[in-house]
């Protein structure tokens, strides 16, 4: 079944076996496949490619094993897994390849050499054949099978080495080869393959493409340049990771029903569950706000009802204003009780009759200065009549600082102020003048909340 039909693709574009028609010849690869081909021709013995995992060393291994494939003259011979207990194991499973025959089991480690050593010279003195082994997985050979294999570059004429020796491995050979210097001077070509830059990363995308594409037309998928950025950056310019993350993308195309391969297919192919772990951080986010919200709201509420504008002075500042503006009602009211606002408050409180009896008008002096201390809720100067209306009227003097709506209402006085409240001699009578000045009584407010 082929997904790709609607598509104008023959076969699917981007593969994880190691297809050498998918090779896109970096210069890199290119480089190393020549120089590769050349070593082996001339029989100058060993070679090592090494690179990080993913960097193409496989793909590249099947491209050189096809180089040689038409080649009559040459016999290939390729070891996947060159981990071996023993080294007489190793030599046996080489001998048997070479030779194509089952060595005899009875056979040790000096027979086993010299069965290999005569192989090695009916095939290149007699046959005139190209002996070629190549090693993939490199890394897993021993110290010892190393060994071996330094030996077997001795088998050679004056001219010509009898077996050519390739191996790929990843960068972990690296450090034996280091420890081994007889062997590491042997070598004839060895690379390091290194991840792939932004444009040999697009290239390598549309050379797939043309490659999976049916004859000359060309495909109609494509990959915009933010795609081939994002996955070039996740992918680190890793070959295979490459391959993966465009198949993955793809599957994401072909599902939106699209033929063009943009940020958000290569996002989702980066991070499959991203778009269900930002609907989940999404939610999380607005309960934990709503959470917030109601914490804060509660205790606002129950820190002061009335909140942070008329509420600023608290609770106990209120208390404190209750008990000095209005007496308990129980106990005998002092003059000392009763708020004087001026100098003249003290003699008008003790000019209270004590049997009933108005007492004789007194001539107050004038003073020289009237002064109203300021409650925190404000002061209100109201003119003494003979009916009390029902809604004070006047001037209403708030501090700075309240800015809040002007919701108050009075305070009840007690008894004694009901029968005589305290009184404010805002200007004093010249002499023969009548006493019945005007009057202000003051009246203090609470803010209220509830």
């Amino acid at each position: 079944m082929n997904l790709y039909a609607n598509l104008d693709l023959e076969r699917e574009p981007f593969s994880n076996s190691p297809d050498p028609n998918f090779l896109h010849e970096t210069r890199q690869h290119a480089t190393c496949l020549q120089e590769l081909e050349i070593s082996l021709r001339l029989r100058r013995g060993l070679n090592v490619i090494t690179g990080d995992i993913g960097t193409g060393k496989t793909t590249l291994c099947r491209s050189l094993l096809r180089t040689f494939a038409e080649d009559s003259e040459a016999d290939i011979h390729l070891l996947l897994d060159p981990h071996f207990d023993t080294p007489e194991e190793f030599l046996r499973v080489i001998l048997g390849s070479v030779s194509r025959l089952a060595p005899d089991p009875c056979m040790g480690l000096w027979e086993l050499k010299e069965a290999l050593k005569q192989q090695l010279f009916r095939l290149g003195m007699v046959e005139r054949r190209l002996v070629v082994l190549i090693i993939d997985e490199g890394q897993k050979i021993s110290l010892e099978n190393l060994e071996l294999l330094r030996e077997m570059l001795n088998y050679e004429t004056n001219s010509s080495k009898l077996l050519q020796i390739v191996i790929f491995a990843q960068r972990e050979l690296e450090p034996m080869l280091a420890a081994m210097p007889n062997l590491a001077d042997r070598i004839n070509v060895r690379r390091r393959l290194v991840p792939l830059s932004l444009a040999e990363t697009r290239r390598m995308i549309l050379h797939r493409l043309q490659v999976a594409g049916s004859g000359d037309a060309a495909p109609q998928v494509s990959f915009s340049p933010a795609a081939i950025l994002a996955i070039h950056l996740a992918s680190g310019g890793s070959p295979r990771k490459i391959v993966r993350l465009c198949h993955m993308a793809m599957l994401e195309m072909l599902v939106r029903g699209k033929t063009r391969v943009g940020l958000l297919e290569a996002r989702t192919a980066v991070r499959p569950g991203e778009g269900q772990s930002q609907r989940r951080r999404r939610a999380m986010a607005l309960a934990v706000s709503a959470v917030l919200c109601l914490g804060l709201g509660s205790v606002w509420l129950a820190a002061d009802p009335s909140g942070p504008v008329l509420g600023g002075g608290g609770q106990t500042a209120r208390n404190a204003l209750l008990q000095t503006a209005a007496p308990e009602p129980e106990t005998a009211p002092s003059a000392a009780a009763l708020p004087a606002a001026t100098p003249e408050a003290a003699p008008l409180a003790a000019s209270e009759p004590q049997s009933g009896v108005p007492a004789e008008p007194k001539t107050q002096p004038r003073p020289e200065s009237h002064a109203a201390a300021l409650a925190p809720e404000g002061l209100t100067l109201l003119p003494e009549r003979e009916e009390t209306p029902s809604t004070p009227t006047g001037l209403t003097l708030l501090p700075p600082r309240d800015q809040g709506p002007a919701v108050r209402s009075p305070i009840g006085r007690s008894p004694l102020e009901q029968v005589r409240p305290a009184s404010l001699r805002v200007s004093a009578p010249e002499d023969g003048e009548s006493q019945t000045g005007t009057r202000f009584r003051t009246v203090a407010f609470n803010t209220v909340g509830r």
